[in-house]
């Protein structure tokens, strides 16, 4: 197995793998995320976005992925691959790219499961890893109605939207905050509701909680497509859990979607959190594909 680096690739091969990737994302996924291989193809070319390109003897194409250093957190994404000798290759120059020059606090991904015995790897190189389900559910405009005291989204809520999923999540969320500081929270949030990485904001079907003691509940909507609402966070306040409560934003937001063209909702949630899963499988969302999530410290 040949392993390239891709700064020297033509802009006309990458196009191909980029657009590989997007007809699988909207064939499979309901995801439009051409924006984003726009950025990254704008990242290799202007400031040299570490990534390489895996090829067998012929020199076809069995796979690439790319690294993205971020303070103290070296991202692993796309990572594509159709064989198990390419998907090792790719990963062993791409944690051999990310500890030099000087070694980061972790390397982490969360990305889309395309690479052949892709968890066994990482398990081999010492990350502990996670699986999310990827569940959609099509949506109508017969919806049923929600009683649920929520409100819309407000620029104000940014920040009290990090201390609830802070909150919420605990010690399980460092996949979105390593360290779970109020900080990396913050800036967890800014991602959702300010890059498109995950979908663009769509506030009038976000729906929040509010009380005076800060935000008790949240449903965050983004659109990944013209025709998919993707429910990015769905979180509920320790002190509110029981009630019931996430299942009435969900089916809020599900019944406010359809009138701004949304035919059906997706959402991640981690292999652990049974609770939210059999919830998920009452409100008739059914499994579509899988992410994988999984972070090194070093």
């Amino acid at each position: 197995m040949i392993v390239r680096n891709w700064r020297d690739a033509d802009p006309s091969e990458t196009q191909v793998l980029y657009a590989r990737e997007q007809d699988y994302w909207v064939r499979e996924l309901g995801w439009d995320a051409s924006t984003a291989w726009r950025e990254i193809e704008h990242a290799r070319v202007t400031w040299g976005l570490p990534g390489y390109i895996a090829l067998d003897a012929d020199r076809t194409v069995r796979g690439w992925a790319y690294i993205v250093p971020e303070g103290e957190t070296v991202h692993l994404g796309g990572v594509v691959a159709d064989t198990l000798e390419a998907t090792a290759a790719l990963l062993d120059a791409c944690m051999e790219s990310a500890v030099r020059p000087s070694r980061p606090a972790r390397v982490s991904c969360f990305v889309s499961i395309r690479a052949e015995g892709f968890e066994a790897a990482l398990g081999e190189h010492g990350f502990v890893c996670e699986r999310y389900h990827y569940l959609s559910k099509p949506l109508s405009t017969a919806e049923g109605t929600a009683e649920v005291e929520a409100e819309d989204w407000s620029e104000t809520d940014l920040l009290p939207a990090a201390e609830l999923l802070s909150e919420a999540y605990g010690s399980m969320g460092r996949h979105f905050a390593p360290r779970g500081t109020p900080e990396e929270w913050e800036h967890y949030v800014r991602s959702l509701v300010e890059r498109p990485g995950c979908g663009v904001l769509e506030p009038a079907i976000t729906r929040v909680v509010r009380s005076e003691r800060g935000l008790q509940a949240l449903v965050l909507a983004t659109r990944i497509s013209p025709g998919t609402l993707h429910l990015a966070q769905v979180a509920v306040h320790p002190s509110r859990r029981r009630e019931g409560l996430g299942r009435r934003l969900v089916e809020d937001a599900c019944r406010a979607a359809p009138a701004r063209g949304a035919r059906q909702a997706t959402l991640l949630v981690g292999d652990n959190n049974a609770a939210a899963r059999d919830l998920y499988a009452q409100m008739e969302f059914s499994e579509r594909s899988a992410f994988l999530a999984g972070v090194r410290e070093f």
